[in-house]
This record gives structure tokens, sequence and C-alpha cells, in this order.
């Protein structure tokens, strides 16, 4: 799941192995892009968040929604990925990779793995940069989508009602808690959901911490003895705190792509404020 830079430095040139630079900011949808072309990994193609990893936001679905699967699969054949290749993933500490791996993985990608500590450890091991985009190389994605993975505002509501299921919030820990809310229209959180900040699955040094840390990070949510559901503010860095639960060995976590800015979108939802739900009840 991870690789480091000198690791991905030897296979930048193995045409079976495809780079994916994910960097993007919410508050600035421009800079991952430019970014890129000012420099990147060679042989690293673009995606991004809101054009490639998003579908066109509704009235319901959250922000970014899940995109179109065929559109993807066609945009990751058309940059040289097939099913079998190895896809390597990175961004510049944004949380956006793990977006790529989740929805690489759900169309049916084999080997996808995500750059430790991303575009600084590529930088800060003094490895080459390029402005040049890759040359195309295209190769057929036939989409193979993963069942159960998901879950919609539905079945969170029957959980939310039921205690059935463990909801994990993926944000700050002050939106949270309802202190703040910069992205979306209400503040709080899903009724009965432990805060768990994908930030805090990272270290200092900007690479994820170890399983073991991380399975004492979880091991409340791992021993509840109840499936466990993932969401933020619109489905994009809950992927990081599930990445960090599959690092920790947690399995079949799913994901609820529309998050809070989907939950909010209806107005029989409740919501929740405070600390009052933070520890994992069995």
């Amino acid at each position: 799941m991870l690789i480091s830079a000198a690791e991905l430095a030897a296979h930048v040139t193995d045409p079976n192995w495809t780079v994916f630079d994910c960097r993007f900011r919410l508050t600035d949808p421009n800079w991952g892009k430019a970014a890129y072309d000012e420099g990147h990994i060679p042989g690293a193609h673009y995606l991004d968040l809101e054009r490639d990893l998003s579908g066109a936001p509704q009235a319901h679905g959250g922000r970014h929604p899940l995109p179109d699967m065929e559109r993807l699969a066609k945009r990751v054949g058309e940059c040289g990925a097939g099913r079998d290749s190895v896809i390597v993933v990175y961004d510049g500490g944004e949380g956006m990779a793990a977006r790529a791996w989740w929805l690489l993985r759900h169309i049916g990608a084999q080997d996808v793995r995500m750059l430790d500590g991303g575009w600084s450890a590529w930088t800060t091991a003094g490895l080459p940069v390029v402005a040049d985009p890759p040359q195309d190389k295209p190769v057929t994605f036939t989409p193979c989508i993963t069942l159960g993975d998901t879950v919609d505002v539905d079945e969170v509501r029957d959980m939310v009602q039921s205690g059935s299921a463990l909801l994990v919030d993926a944000r700050q820990p002050a939106r949270y808690r309802g202190e703040i809310e910069p992205m979306d229209k209400v503040a709080g959180h899903i009724p009965g959901a432990v805060n768990r900040p994908w930030e805090e699955g990272i270290g200092s040094d900007g690479k994820w911490l170890p399983a073991s840390v991380l399975r004492n990070r979880f091991h409340d949510l791992a021993t509840a003895g109840k499936p466990i559901v993932v969401y933020c503010g619109s489905g994009v860095t809950a992927c990081s705190t599930l990445f960090a639960m599959e690092l920790a060995g947690i399995r079949g976590v799913r994901l609820y792509p529309g998050s809070w800015s989907d939950w909010i979108s209806y107005a029989q939802n409740p919501v929740a404020v405070g600390d009052g739900d933070e520890e994992a009840k069995a």
C-alpha cells in the first residue's frame, strides 16, 4: 500500500507502472494543476479532484460526489494504466491521494500504492523533477466496480437510529464539535459519530505512522464489534482515515461518499455538536 520515494524512483520508467499527481487545495482549486505544471515526478499524470475524481454536485450527494466510473476508467486508461498496472498516487499533504487510491481500487485496479511522504519526500530526497507532461500511451481499463464498499444517506439514517454501525468523522476536531465550519452551511457532526481526524494518521515528517501506532489509535473501533463507516466533509479526506485503518489491518471499512455535506442537505437529518459522542461504544 505504501511505497518510498527511493523505491518509486527505481520504477518511474517501468512501462507497467503509472504515477498520478493528485495535488489539490479545496480553498484554491487551480493550485494543484499549477503546481504540477511547475514540476512533478517524471512520468506522472495529473488527476484533478473536481474534474477527474468527482462528479458534478447536485442538490444532494455532497460537494464532491463520486465520478462516473466509466469516465474515470477511460481517463486512467488514457494515461496508460490498466487494471493490472502498478499505480502510484501522491499529493502534497492535502489528503487528496487517498481519494484516488480508494477510487482506483473501487473500479478494479489491482495494485495501487501511495507514495509515503508524498511530493515532499520526493523533493527532499533530491530526486528528479520535470515540468513537461508525459506522452500518453493509452490502454483499455475495463472497470470492475467493487460492491458494498459505500453507504448512502438512507443507510446512515438507519445506522444512527439503530446504533448498528460505528460512524467515524475524519474532519478536524473543531469542525466535528461544530465550533467552526469553513466549507458547509451547517456545523456539527452526524449523531453518534466518533472523531478520528485524518491528519492524525500522519507524522510530523509527512509520512504515515507505523502500523502498530495506528492499530493502537483505532483499537477501540476495531474491537467494538460493529461495521465501520467513515465520512468527512465531502467524502475526500475520509479516504485518508480509511487508508490509515487499512494500514492498521482493519478491513471492510465503508465510505459514506456524500459525507457531512450530503447529510445536511436533508432538512430532516439531525445534527450533533460538542464532544458527547467521542468514545466508541460496543
